[in-house]
């Protein structure tokens, strides 16, 4: 028996025996009550043996009271339980006469009913707890589902959203299991939106999966396309427009889109196959293109040199004809390697530009109109200088000497003016 039980023993003693029943001459026990209630016959045997025989199944019927009020006490069952144990002892005590204190029994037995009833309070108020948590529960499970199905489809996680929605539906199904058990009329609610999200994220999942395979399908035809074109394009020799092909082929393959990864990566790795067939012809070509154009490089590099020796132009007329000598030779010289086309071509054209801006400048110093205007510019110049030389001389004679400075900087303002117009004439 669990320590938390320890129920108290009862004894009736002879005495006590004495003071609650009567043993007539025939061993017939009536109670001493008012009404006399018959007890039982044991007879053959002494009034004491009597009345013990009696007294002590009255004992065994108060310790198993006894045992019961602990039980109470200690909690050791369920109150339904408790109380159908009580009501059995109630019905035995009243079935039955005894000898022993039998007010005593069912003032103990009523004592258990309100104790009984206390814990069924008790039983109750922890089982409607129980509800709320499972209920609450329930809610937070139905909530976290409601909120994955609601994902937008566009960017939701569809393997983890999965995942866990099985969670979910695992932590559910062990919900169920723990007591207490919800009622239908509980449950039911909560279920139906669990139910509901469930198949809103599965009708969602399937839409999307299936439009990602109709896109994937029109992908990977559209790749397969471009596949054939570029497997026709592989063996050309004509390199230039080809290439130019190849880069449109390229834009075309990144507009197209991911397919499912597994078609994708073997499309391409053929896809590529097909470009490095051409490149590789290609670059090869160039390279000889390259090694055979190397003597060119060097016959240009020979006639940049001179051109550069001629500059600067200061005199474009005196060389004029060793100029065009060496743009023809350059033009001769034919064409360089790839790699080398820019540099040339920017020091020639740095070449002839310096050579067309020498001859403008020579052009506009012979030009009759051109010399005109400059001619008129220094007597206008001359003109205020005379001027300015006249203030001068009146500002030293009147002792002005805040006339003379300004003056003295605006003479010397017009004579650097002179002389720059009259050097660029």
């Amino acid at each position: 028996m669990s320590s938390a039980v320890r129920p108290g023993h009862h004894v009736t003693t002879p005495e006590q025996a004495r003071q609650a029943a009567v043993v007539d001459a025939e061993g017939h026990v009536y109670a001493r009550d008012a009404q006399q209630t018959y007890i039982g016959q044991y007879p053959g045997v002494s009034e004491e043996e009597t009345l013990g025989y009696f007294s002590r199944k009255f004992d065994e019927l108060a310790n198993r009271v006894l045992l019961l009020k602990a039980r109470v006490r200690a909690g050791a069952d369920s109150a339904d339980s408790l109380q159908q144990s009580r009501a059995a002892l109630q019905t035995e005590l009243e079935a039955q006469a005894w000898v022993g204190d039998v007010q005593m029994l069912h003032t103990v037995l009523g004592e258990i009913e309100g104790q009984v009833e206390a814990l069924r309070d008790q039983e109750r108020r922890a089982s409607e707890e129980a509800t709320a948590e499972h209920l609450a529960r329930r809610e937070e499970i139905v909530a976290e589902a409601e909120s994955i199905a609601a994902q937008d489809p566009a960017s939701i996680h569809w393997k983890n959203s999965q995942t866990r929605l099985e969670e979910l539906f695992d932590q559910w199904k062990a919900e169920q299991k723990r007591p207490p058990r919800l009622s239908k009329a509980q449950e039911d609610p909560y279920w139906k939106r669990f139910r509901a999200a469930r198949t809103t994220f599965d009708k969602g999942r399937r839409e999307f999966f299936g439009r990602r395979d109709e896109q994937h399908a029109q992908v990977r035809r559209t790749k397969e396309e471009l596949i054939t074109r570029a497997e026709q394009l592989q063996h050309s020799t004509d390199f230039g427009p080809t290439t130019k092909a190849y880069h449109r082929l390229m834009d075309e393959w990144k507009a197209a889109g991911r397919g499912s990864r597994r078609s994708d990566d073997a499309q391409w790795t053929r896809f590529r196959a097909a470009q490095d067939v051409f490149f590789a012809a290609r670059d090869a070509a160039n390279a000889e293109t390259d090694r055979q154009y190397g003597q060119n490089l060097e016959a240009k590099e020979a006639v940049l040199a001179q051109l550069e020796a001629l500059m600067p132009f200061e005199d474009p007329d005196a060389v004029r004809e060793r100029y065009h000598a060496l743009l023809e030779q350059w033009d001769a010289a034919g064409r360089v390697p790839r790699g080398d086309v820019r540099r040339m071509e920017d020091a020639l054209a740095r070449v002839q530009d310096a050579f067309r801006q020498a001859e403008q400048q020579r052009w506009q110093r012979s030009d009759p109109e051109t010399q005109a205007r400059q001619d008129s510019v220094l007597a206008q110049i001359d003109a205020s200088v005379h001027e300015l030389e006249e203030e001068l001389r009146r500002a030293q004679h009147a002792g002005d000497e805040r006339a003379r400075q300004q003056a003295e900087e605006a003479l010397e303002a017009r004579r650097a003016w002179r002389e720059i117009v009259a050097r660029s004439s």
